[in-house]
């Protein structure tokens, strides 16, 4: 009998925690308050130099967090009202924000089926005379096909922006996706794979952005003069200090979450009615921020389930699994009063059939800290997954 109604659920032991902290992070942050310096220094610097040099970029900020970093990016790069800026729907909100809060207009492109990142296809097809730049993100820490998306950028003359939010670590064709593009933008919040608690970090190798943004972090002031409206969101010495500690563990988790997911996902492969999000060769390395599982539609169609009844059953069985994002597109916010005025202009809200797809049928996904656990920990999500698939009768 399935947990849900009533039986012994699969998995009784729990996942690893996140964040995990050391002994490192703790003596960091005494070192920190004993210095005297609490805002902004060593720490900080320290990062960036040594986040540059290990993706191979000129420069490197950290900033107060993801949405600020994005914000940033664009508004260094001069792009703001009457501009487009290219998006998928299928992110978190930070990515749509970031380019409402700069004052363009967002404009949705739909996602690749087999990845669920933003399709090059469709990114063509929604570029007008006023597009000023396309955010790729990089869902679950996957790098969406940077070779095709640097291709459209630059033969269309706009900007390509890597929202790498969830893909610290990642790299594409033996580059860090942190390298590609115009800039990069990855997120420190406190779920990601490298975590201040709050924070973000813009790289870039184009001197003239970068020098836009060191003049933003710094209040708009150059040459002792304010030049520029602006904030300092450079982040504290406080948040500086535990991304340096949690960098020094970084790579060892990144092995554990890719040996786990290549054996769950390869658990997967055997099954008919779910499999992992597709894999693209040219990806050296994948973050796995998460790990998204897609059900076939058709398949539950014709046990009579729908992916919810699955979730809720998997989830009740001890596993985690839950769906995903639904589309930007449905948020209030997007068609509310206020973003109008601040854009100038309506969002299209039109839905698009692959995104629809993936977040009402079929994708789901765990977070990362499962990746971090044991080989069994691997067989009890598949195993639940195919008790519950078995039993699927059980919840119409």
């Amino acid at each position: 009998m399935l947990a849900i109604h009533g039986g012994t659920p699969l998995k009784t032991n729990g996942f690893p925690g996140w964040p995990q902290t050391t002994a490192t992070d703790r003596e960091a942050l005494i070192q920190t308050i004993r210095s005297g310096n609490w805002s902004s220094g060593e720490k900080r610097a320290a990062f960036e130099s040594r986040f540059a040099n290990d993706c191979g970029v000129k420069h490197c900020f950290a900033v107060a967090n993801g949405t600020v970093s994005l914000e940033l990016i664009l508004r260094g790069l001069g792009i703001g009202y009457g501009d487009e800026v290219i998006l998928p729907p299928y992110t978190f909100v930070a990515t749509l924000s970031s380019i409402i809060f700069a004052g363009a207009t967002p404009v949705f492109a739909d996602i690749d089926a087999g990845t669920y990142n933003i399709s090059p296809a469709s990114v063509e097809e929604k570029i007008t005379e006023k597009t000023r730049a396309i955010v790729a993100v990089a869902i679950a820490g996957c790098p969406p096909d940077l070779d095709a998306l640097s291709e459209i950028a630059k033969r269309r003359g706009v900007k390509l922006i890597v929202d790498a939010a969830q893909a610290v670590g990642a790299v594409w064709n033996g580059v860090s996706i942190c390298a590609l593009g115009d800039a990069a933008s990855i997120s420190c919040q406190n779920s990601k794979n490298l975590t201040c608690g709050e924070g973000g970090i813009i790289t870039t190798n184009d001197d003239t952005l970068a020098d836009a943004i060191a003049t933003m972090l710094t209040g708009g002031t150059k040459d002792g003069q304010y030049v520029s409206v602006a904030q300092d969101h450079t982040i504290s010495e406080f948040q500086a200090s535990v991304l340096l500690s949690q960098y020094e563990k970084l790579a060892s988790e990144m092995y554990v979450r890719e040996k786990n997911a290549a054996y769950l996902a390869g658990r997967l492969a055997a099954l008919d009615f779910v499999d992992a999000a597709a894999y693209d060769a040219r990806i050296t390395r994948h973050a796995y921020h998460l790990f998204l599982v897609r059900f076939n539609a058709e398949k539950l169609a014709a046990r009579g389930v729908h992916r919810d009844q699955l979730l809720a059953a998997i989830q009740a069985e001890g596993v985690p699994l839950v769906n995903g994002y639904v589309p930007l597109y449905t948020f209030p916010c997007v068609t509310s009063d206020y973003t109008e005025r601040q854009i100038g202009a309506k969002i299209d809200t039109t839905p698009l059939p692959v995104c629809e797809r993936a977040s009402y049928e079929e994708g789901c996904w765990l977070y990362q800290a499962c990746l971090l656990g044991t080989r069994e920990d691997m067989d009890d999500i598949a195993d639940a997954i195919i008790k519950v698939w078995e039993h699927a009768d059980e919840l119409k």
